[in-house]
This record gives C-alpha cells, sequence and structure tokens, in this order.
C-alpha cells in the first residue's frame, strides 16, 4: 500500500489490490487545511487513474458543517470529471455523532443522487460496509464498461 505524499493531517495511501484511494484525515482541519487535502487526494487519484475513494473524517472531532458540504459540491466535485474522466465513487466514513449532525443540521443538503453527475457519494459509519459498497460500484461500473 504506497503511501501518496501527504500533509501531516491527512494521511493518503492507494490499495492497488482494491483499486481504492484512501485518505484518512488525522484531526479537525480549518478550510484551507480541507482544501489542500483533497487537493492532494485528487492529484493521488489522478496519479493512480483511481475512481473509488474512502475518505476516513472519523478523527475530524469538530464534524463536517454546510460550508465545508457547498464547498465540496460547488468546487471540489465539478473538479473529478475534468481531472479523472468517467465516474468517481466517494465513500465517506464518519463516526456516528458526525453523522447525526450532519443529517441534523438544514443547511446541508441531501446526498446528491447521482443522476447526471460524474460522481456518487454515501456516507457510513462502518468501514465494512463502506467497502462493500465500492465494490459494488465497481462490479457495476465494470459490467456497463464505465468508469
Amino acid at each position: 500500500m504506497p503511501l501518496v505524499a501527504s500533509p501531516p493531517y491527512l494521511h493518503v495511501n492507494y490499495e492497488g489490490r482494491r483499486r481504492t484511494l484512501l485518505g484518512q484525515w488525522q484531526r479537525s482541519v480549518m478550510p484551507f487545511e480541507m482544501h489542500q487535502g483533497y487537493a492532494c487526494l485528487l492529484d493521488a487519484a489522478q496519479q493512480y487513474d483511481c475512481h473509488y475513494w474512502l475518505i476516513d473524517t472519523t478523527r475530524r472531532a469538530a464534524g463536517i458543517d454546510a460550508t465545508d458540504v457547498f464547498w465540496m459540491l460547488d468546487v471540489f466535485f465539478p473538479q473529478l470529471a475534468p481531472r479523472l474522466g468517467g465516474t468517481t465513487y466517494l465513500a465517506f466514513l464518519m463516526a456516528p455523532n458526525q453523522l447525526a449532525g450532519v443529517l441534523a443540521t438544514p443547511a446541508i443538503p441531501p446526498l446528491p443522487d447521482g443522476q447526471n453527475l460524474a460522481y456518487y457519494l454515501q456516507r457510513f459509519t462502518d468501514e465494512a460496509a463502506a467497502r462493500l459498497w465500492l465494490r459494488k460500484c465497481a462490479r457495476i461500473a465494470r459490467s456497463q464498461q464505465v468508469r
């Protein structure tokens, strides 16, 4: 599992056998650090031609706020298709209290349904379930001959 160069607050690994990019946030981050971290993940995904991501946010004690979510929706996710081509699948691993906070915050929109998008994403509190979802996505994509 090669370690990708990344900032100290984010560990990035590419799991070649699983064709999965693993990003593990090590602590809560400031917005500029979050932006740098996701840029690092995108660079690594491009380097490895990787469309399956597992993002572990469980150590981000401050949780996820609406500003973070809107930055992802408006700025980050639109970069995926031009940089990677095809469809990208993102599994977000969250602590149960993080997920509850996200779901209880009216300012945070529901997950996009993926229709006409170049990405699909899902939230999980269990890593095994997140990995299973990514494997299912990979199987479906292969069967459709689409990334």
